[in-house]
Parts: structure tokens; sequence; C-alpha cells
């Protein structure tokens, strides 16, 4: 028996939500740390995850592998976006108890948090896989939640009355929304030879239960804690697929996740604005985020020896996610590792959001494998915005 311990720590880069959509999250402390770039170098364990056509891609010392329940989490607060609220509730807070620095307070914590932004992923996961020269099989399951808050200041689009000096931060509203995926399937994958031509197949019907939660709220009486309110729950079918031709150490691999389109409701929130000063409201805003789960296609590239692996990940369409947030993403994923005698990997990526939307993120990571008894890795990830997170895996193969 081959045993392996896999330990991740990362910290991913973000602006208006994870660069890892709660779509498409999970947790691999090796991947991670060669940027995200799994389409063709993840191995037949984790490979579910990524590309359910290397499930079939394994060694002949491998007979089953069993991912322990992994867990990781990110979190971003870009343009210190709790600190801002607070200081404008603060500020609220000093008028109440007749102290006019409050006013200040108020005036400078609304202008550092207009353009603020606060995400958030965290997820967990698992899977067994039976490679075997007939049919590899790979049973698994992960849930994520994927959120981001954001403030929208001058809600109502009021012109301003020099009489009511407190009416934009009464007309300020902080809102979050999140989205919650649990899913569980089976990948089915094999090998055959085409042509002369070396490749891998592989499917995976999953079942996919979403869970959203949308919270907006005046930014006086806003609480973060408070995220996970008015929830809506659903649950529909899904597929992956993926391909993968290898020729020598060389591999170019496609991967389509979530091909069944699905649009994915929250609840709309009515937003009434009081008026602090001279009493009743300014006016109401409802707001309504839906979430577009549309088709991922991703290509990859691997050039993979036992000593030296450099890999590159394309995705080919652009994701909307939010309806009417601007959080489109389009990532360019590449990373690198070299393994010394079999002891010690050293690894480190890139990740870029060709959609504009995200800053450039460089990975870096580290992994031992003393005889082979264990493998434990270590993942960073860093980009300018305050961003920070942690993951964990523990694997096993038999």
């Amino acid at each position: 028996m081959k045993q392996w311990i896999k330990i991740g720590l990362l910290s991913c880069a973000t602006v208006a939500s994870s660069q890892v959509s709660a779509t498409n999250f999970s947790v691999d402390g090796r991947i991670d740390a060669m940027g995200g770039a799994g389409t063709a170098a993840a191995d037949y364990l984790t490979g579910v995850f990524y590309n359910p056509a290397l499930v079939a891609i394994y060694s002949r010392k491998d007979d089953a592998g069993l991912l322990l329940p992994s867990a990781g989490l990110q979190v971003m607060d870009q343009g210190g976006m709790v600190d801002d609220v607070d200081q404008v509730q603060k500020g609220f807070s000093k008028l109440a108890n007749s102290d006019p620095s409050g006013a200040a307070d108020i005036e400078n914590g609304l202008r550092n948090l207009n353009g603020d932004a606060l995400s958030f992923s965290m997820g967990a996961g698992m899977a067994v896989a039976i490679p075997n020269r007939y049919l590899s099989m790979a049973f698994y399951g992960k849930t994520s939640v994927e959120g981001v808050t954001l403030p929208d200041v001058d809600a109502l689009g009021l012109p301003t009355d020099p009489t009511k000096p407190l009416q934009l931060a009464d007309t300020t509203a902080v809102g979050t929304v999140a989205l919650g995926l649990a899913e569980a399937g089976v990948a089915f994958a094999g090998y055959t030879n085409f042509l002369g031509q070396n490749i891998t197949i592989g499917v995976t019907p999953k079942i996919q239960s979403y869970l959203t939660y949308t919270y907006v709220e005046a930014v006086n009486n806003f609480d973060f804690k408070d995220f996970d309110k008015n929830k809506t729950t659903d649950n529909s079918f899904n597929v992956d697929v993926g391909a993968v031709w290898f020729y020598g150490p060389w591999r170019f691999a496609a991967a389509g996740k979530n091909l069944i389109k699905n649009e994915i409701e929250t609840k709309e929130i009515t937003v009434n604005f009081a008026n602090s000063q001279g009493g009743g409201t300014h006016g109401k805003k409802t707001y309504k985020y839906n979430y577009e789960l549309t088709p991922t296609y991703t290509a990859g590239v691997a050039f993979m020896t036992n000593y030296f692996i450099v890999t590159a990940d394309l995705d080919l369409n652009e994701q909307e996610r939010f309806v009417g947030l601007d959080d489109n993403v389009q990532m360019f994923r590449a990373g690198a590792e070299i393994d010394l005698l079999y002891q010690i990997q050293l690894r480190g990526g890139f990740k870029k959001d060709l959609a504009g939307t995200y800053d450039d993120a460089f990975t870096a990571g580290i992994g031992f494998s003393p005889l082979n008894m264990f493998h434990f890795d270590l993942a960073a990830i860093y980009s300018v915005d305050s961003t920070y997170g942690v993951s964990v895996n523990m694997a096993y193969e038999y």
C-alpha cells in the first residue's frame, strides 16, 4: 500500500469574487501551486475535478485511490471594505450621541467605500478512484460556496441636497450575494488507440444542488454575519466531458464542464432607505442577482517527465456568473514542477484573467515525499489585492 497525505496552503487572488468560481472550486495543493492548471496535469485521483479523461491515466502500481474530505477557504477584502463600513457605522453612532465628528467619519468612510469589494470562496471534497484497463471510474462529491459583497453608493441617484448632508450615507446600501453548490457524480474514462494515437476519453454525469443567499441592507444597518439570510434552493442534473491525447511526455487535453446551462434565481430583496435626519424614507430599491451556470470549455497542455512538469490551461469562453455584476472571468493558468529525487517538489505558477476583471496572480509551492510513504504539499498564491486562503487535502493510494 502506498499512502499519500496532501496538505495545501494557498492565498488566491480575486477582485469582485474568487478567481476560482464556486462551480469549479476544488482543493488540490499540488495543482493550486501550479496556477490551477489541472486540465492536462492532474493525476487520476484529482483529475475528476478538472478533466474526467485523466482518470484513465495511471501507473501500473495504482489500484485504487482515496481523497479524504478536503477543505479550503479563500477571502479577499479589496480596499478595506470591512474597515470602511465600520467607519461609516461608527460615524452614525457618534452623531446619535451628539458627537459632531461623526459626520467626517461618514464622509471619509463613504469616499473609501466606493469601489471596495469583499469576496470569499470555501469548499470541501472527496473522491474514490478505481483505475483499470477496461473502464476507470472515480466517485466524487464536493460542496462549495462563493460570495461577493459590494457597496451601492447613492443607490437611489437622488440630486444632491445641501440641506441634507447625510442623504448620500442614508441612500448607500451594501449587499452580499452567495451561491452554494453541492454535487456528486461518477466519472467514467477509458483508453483507446485511434489511428495509432493514444487517447483517453471521459464523462461525468452528476447531480447538483444549489443554495443561494441574498442580503442587502442600508450601510448603517448592514452586518456581515447576516450574509446567509434570504435563501433559495434548487436541484439539477449536469455533465462534464473531457479528452486527453498523449504522445511521449506530451499531453494535450480539452474539457467541458457543466454542459447543461442553468440560471439559478436568488431571492428578490427590497431595501427602504430611512431618512436619518428628518424621519420617513428617501425611497426604496429592489435587488436581485441571478447566477448563470454556463458551460466552461478549457484546453490544456502539459510536458510531463519524472523530474519536471510544465503545464498551461486556457478557458475558451467567458463565464458571466452573477447577472448584473461585473464579475465575468476567462482564465489563463500556467505552472511548473521540479521533482528532486522523488523526495521534494518545487512548484510555481501564474494566473491571468483575460476578461480583465481580476488582477494577475503568482503561485508557488513545495511538496515533500519522504520515501514515497506520504506526500505533503504547500501552496501560496499572491496578488496585489488583499487575498488570503487555506486548503487542506488528504489522499491515500493502494
